[in-house]
């Protein structure tokens, strides 16, 4: 008796370390999903009021899925097969909302529909060769041509390149468009939230005469957050680290250009609100998945790619191994409807353009 109580007390002993193990991981594994939940949650309603969340925002979400494989094998080895499904949960947080996957993909266009092909490029001053970007955009057959960036390129020989189309290039913004502009709208400059300097509101918008009517189209390209991200990375962790920066991180530059920026897209909703004519915004929004600045002031608007498209449809950074937000968009009110869009994969700018086939919606006016 005294030997069978010994075995059976040794054997629930070393079973003890195993039941705790097991419990451990089914712990962190739906931990694992409730802390990507906080995180999408974070992202939407705090984002850029928050520079934490904010330099989050702007890094690569495949970061979030580092956990994944190991809780994986974890789950396995320690036998839970059903808390696998958690791990399920969390590919799809990390792969939808987090990284902003669409499978959507294209769709049969409406008949007899208005049909507008439109493109959008943030071009960076053309420094690739502005005659490839322009041959690239025209090569999509758009209907309607948005740049971004072209503040210090040419004039005239662009116009004359864009032959066959309607032509404006007023500030850092180009138009080329089928239809006759019959007018534009560059807005008057903006005290900025912080310092109250006049800083201008970065859009444009065209009043476009369309077979179906007219429509309002604004050229978006609100200040960059990248100025403020940069003096905040300063020379490096290992310099931040030895300095001792890193525990007393200068945010001056990120938080005043981003009071900026939401103020320039709060400037482009306010004036979209106002129009009489159905509404299309394209451009380079400098706004990634989740952001609580798009949700908050354009977030009424249709998006080409999460309706049409098909992937994570990044655009930028397109000079680095891989890209890892989508900023530039193609966007529309309720007259609009999208039945394509895709991203143009051409190594022409630091941005990748985008490309979508917009229809007016038949009663919509």
């Amino acid at each position: 008796m005294t030997r069978g109580a010994d075995a059976a007390a040794g054997g629930e002993a070393s079973a003890r370390p195993r039941r705790w193990w097991a419990t451990a991981v089914r712990v962190a594994a739906a931990g694992y999903v409730l802390a990507l939940l906080a995180v999408i949650v974070t992202f939407r309603f705090v984002g850029e009021r928050s520079w934490v969340t904010e330099v989050a925002l702007y890094l690569p979400r495949v970061g979030f899925a580092l956990p994944l494989p190991f809780l994986t094998l974890a789950l396995l080895l320690a036998r839970a097969y059903r808390w696998l499904s958690t791990q399920a949960v969390a590919l799809a947080l990390v792969l939808f909302p987090l990284m902003g996957l669409h499978l959507s993909g294209g769709r049969s266009p409406a008949p007899g529909a208005e049909r507008l092909r439109v493109v959008t490029f943030n071009i960076n001053e053309g420094r690739a060769g502005i005659d490839d970007i322009i041959a690239r955009a025209r090569a999509a057959n758009p209907d309607v041509i948005l740049f971004q960036e072209a503040g210090h390129v040419e004039s005239e020989p662009m116009k004359a390149a864009f032959a066959g189309y309607f032509f404006d290039h007023t500030d850092q913004f180009v138009l080329a468009s089928r239809f006759p502009i019959e007018e534009r709208f560059f807005p008057p400059p903006l005290p900025a939230p912080v310092g109250g300097r006049q800083r201008t509101r970065r859009f444009v918008r065209y009043r476009i005469a369309t077979p179906a009517g007219p429509i309002h189209i604004y050229n978006v390209h609100p200040i960059s957050p990248r100025e403020g991200l940069d003096e905040l990375r300063g020379a490096g962790l290992a310099h931040e680290l030895a300095s001792g920066r890193i525990f007393r991180p200068d945010t001056d530059d990120l938080t005043s250009g981003t009071a900026l920026r939401v103020a320039q897209i709060a400037a482009v909703a306010e004036d979209a609100a106002a129009s009489r004519y159905p509404v299309l915004i394209a451009g380079d929004t400098n706004l990634p998945e989740l952001s609580w600045s798009f949700a908050r002031s354009l977030g009424r608007y249709r998006d080409a790619f999460a309706e049409a498209g098909r992937g994570f449809g990044y655009t930028f950074p397109s000079t680095k191994r891989w890209a890892w937000l989508r900023i530039d968009r193609i966007l529309g009110d309720d007259h609009f409807r999208f039945s394509s869009c895709a991203v143009l994969p051409d190594h022409l700018s630091d941005h990748f353009g985008l490309t979508a086939e917009v229809e007016l919606v038949s009663g919509a006016r």
